[in-house]
């Protein structure tokens, strides 16, 4: 995530940005296109817990805000949120998203792809 090489608050502040950003874009894409799909494909549970830990990123990207001034206690909270986000991102990629693309019909993936591009289309 570049925390390293943040060493002001300047820096960390465009970082943080950046960060939010991206990841508003992303969560907007998974929670109006493949989370939905997810709970109609049987992976209720799993849609919940994903979209929580999106409300973690949130609250992350909160503190880092607060801790932008203090270099040290940034990098902390950043490495944390890396480590976090990673695993979140592993789960995804490696369990369940094959999960539901096997529930998935050919049309159903291409119809969940163009619902997914248009969702990130709203914030890009």
């Amino acid at each position: 995530m570049g925390g390293a090489l943040c060493t002001t608050s300047t820096k960390r502040l465009i970082l943080l940005a950046q960060l939010k950003h991206a990841l508003g874009k992303h969560a907007l894409e998974e929670e109006n296109a493949i989370y939905p799909a997810m709970r109609q494909h049987g992976l209720l549970a799993e849609s919940y817990t994903l979209h929580a830990e999106h409300g973690y990123v949130k609250q992350y990207l909160y503190k880092l805000t607060d801790l932008v001034k203090d270099n040290d206690a940034f990098q902390l909270k950043l490495a944390n949120f890396r480590r976090d986000i990673e695993t979140h991102m592993r789960d995804e990629e490696h369990d369940l998203f094959p999960r539901l693309k096997l529930a998935l019909e050919k049309a159903d993936g291409d119809y969940l792809a163009r619902r997914m591009n248009q969702e990130g289309l709203k914030l890009a």
